[in-house]
Formats: structure tokens, C-alpha cells, sequence
């Protein structure tokens, strides 16, 4: 049994009371029709007694002992999506997870991201260096451009047409804008490949893999309360089982999950504890499933 999970459960979940809609006694093809709405509007609402989940709970980290790198303690996947959760973690950004695995968005990679800026510093320090010299020099050559093409134009504006003026000033200052645009985009992609060259940036892909099998009375929970739910997520104890490219392949077990379900309300997410389990061995689950008593 996992300490993290039990403390997360009992921590970060309160009781409260979900309301559950007649609509989904219904068949879709029933749902617009007026017997439908007049029973819909008769029916009384159910409600059943939960606990919530906050998922200010998944922001616990744990410190990688060879590495020194904050992970987090735990790993969200979707009932309905992949077995593998990735995260990459660069010096300036870190993963960001779509509507179908909204949960995961609460797991507290900004931490990681300060182990990686601290692996990138040489890279860091390159670009500031860079970054000076290359906008100096593209305004340094807007201006030569203009003192080289500017006084030309002035003087054939004086000699035909003075009230051109003006308009000519405009015209080099519009010259030395474009020189400087142009020039400023050139140093950017050479300092970026000059850079990039000397000084590898370094980016943390991190990968979460679930192998396991829900036991028959979860999955009937599961089942059962999908359609109360957007999404139904399993929230497992991640610590020391991390995959990276800078640490050590870790276990691949997992630890009796936690079953959680997002509803969905106009502006925000509430999340729902509906099961904390063991997983099955597949063993046991072919034996509970298939296997006829002899009796």
C-alpha cells in the first residue's frame, strides 16, 4: 500500500454531495422528445454523498538523490487514454496537457523546471550575451544604412522638389527600419545556431507508464459513474519510478491508485474520489472473470 496515496486521500478530500440527473436513465434518441422533458422536468434530482478531491494534493514533490532534481510524487493517467504519461521540461517551458488530461496539469513540474534552467545556465548566459550583441550590431547597421542612403535622398529631394522633404525623411527612416528589421532577424537565426552549437540546450523528458489491470469492483465504480463524469482519471504514487534521460530506469510497479473523476462546471473543474484499489495481477483477474466454480 502506498503511504503517499492514503495521506493524499485523507488529506485532500472532503465530503460532499454530487447531483446526479435523470437525463442519464435516457437514450439519447429519447432525450429531445416532450415525454422526455416532461419527465425531466418532473423527476426529482438524486443526490449522492462523495468526497472531493483537491487537486492542490498532487503539488508534493519528492528530491532525486543523485540528480538533486524536484519530481513530483505522483502520475496522472486518463481511464480512456494512453498507458504513458510524457512530460518535457526545457529551461524556459514545461509541459502543458490538453482537456483530456486536465488533472495533470495540477502535477508541480514548474519545480522540475528550476533543476533544468540550473543544468542550462552555460546555454542561458550565451543567449543574454548574444542577445546584446546581435540587437547592437543590426542597429548599428540601420543606421549605416541610413547615413549612407539618407543624405543622397535629401539632397535630390532639395534639387528638384523641396517640399519633398518630408516625405524623403519618412522614406529613409522607413529604409533604416526595414535595414534594421531585417538585420535584427539574420543575427537572430545565426546567433541561434551559433549558440545552440557551443552551448546544447537541455531538455528533462520525463515518462510516467501504467501496466496494470482494475480489479472487477472497481471497474464496475468506473462504469457505473462515467457517464456522472468529463473524464475519469487513475492517480498513482510516481516517487523513484520516474523514467528520464538523466535518471536511472526506475521499477516499473505501481501502488494501489487512486480512481478520480473530473465534472466539468462552467469555469472550472471539480474533482471526485470514486475508488482507491490494488491493481489486479492479470492472473487474478482471468481467474475472477473466466474461471467456472466446479461446484
Amino acid at each position: 500500500m502506498s503511504n503517499h496515496l492514503t495521506l493524499l486521500r485523507t488529506n485532500h478530500c472532503r465530503e460532499a454531495t454530487l447531483v446526479e440527473s435523470a437525463e442519464k436513465d435516457l437514450f439519447p434518441l429519447e432525450r429531445d422528445t416532450e415525454q422526455a422533458k416532461t419527465i425531466l422536468g418532473r423527476a426529482p434530482s438524486k443526490s449522492l454523498s462523495c468526497l472531493e478531491f483537491d487537486p492542490l494534493g498532487l503539488k508534493q514533490t519528492y528530491r532525486d538523490e543523485k540528480t538533486g532534481a524536484e519530481l513530483p510524487v505522483f502520475a496522472v493517467f486518463n481511464l480512456d487514454g494512453s498507458t504513458h504519461l510524457h512530460a518535457y521540461v526545457g529551461a524556459m517551458r514545461k509541459t502543458s496537457y490538453g482537456a483530456a488530461l486536465n488533472l495533470a496539469n495540477h502535477l508541480p513540474f514548474a519545480k522540475t523546471q528550476a533543476f533544468v534552467k540550473s543544468l542550462n545556465q552555460n546555454n542561458l548566459k550565451a543567449w543574454r550575451v548574444a542577445t546584446i550583441c546581435y540587437v547592437l550590431l543590426a542597429a548599428l547597421a540601420a543606421v549605416a544604412i541610413a547615413l549612407r542612403d539618407g543624405p543622397q535622398l535629401l539632397n535630390d529631394a532639395v534639387l528638384s522638389s523641396p517640399h519633398r522633404v518630408p516625405e524623403v525623411i519618412f522614406e529613409v527612416l522607413g529604409v533604416s527600419g526595414a535595414a534594421f528589421i531585417a538585420t535584427l532577424l539574420l543575427g537572430f537565426l545565426l546567433t541561434a545556431a551559433i549558440v545552440n552549437k557551443l552551448f546544447p540546450p537541455k531538455t528533462l523528458s520525463l515518462t510516467a507508464t501504467f501496466d496494470g489491470i482494475l480489479p472487477k469492483e472497481t471497474r464496475v465504480k468506473a462504469l457505473r459513474t462515467r457517464d456522472l463524469f468529463d473524464n475519469l482519471y487513475l492517480v498513482v504514487d510516481q516517487q523513484k519510478r520516474w523514467k528520464s534521460d538523466f535518471l536511472p530506469v526506475p521499477a516499473s510497479a505501481l501502488l494501489d491508485p487512486l480512481l478520480i473523476g473530473e465534472k466539468r462546471e462552467k469555469f472550472r473543474s471539480r474533482y471526485y474520489l470514486i475508488d482507491q484499489f490494488e491493481l489486479t495481477s492479470a492472473e487474478d483477474y482471468l481467474a475472477a472473470e473466466f474461471l467456472c466454480d466446479p461446484r
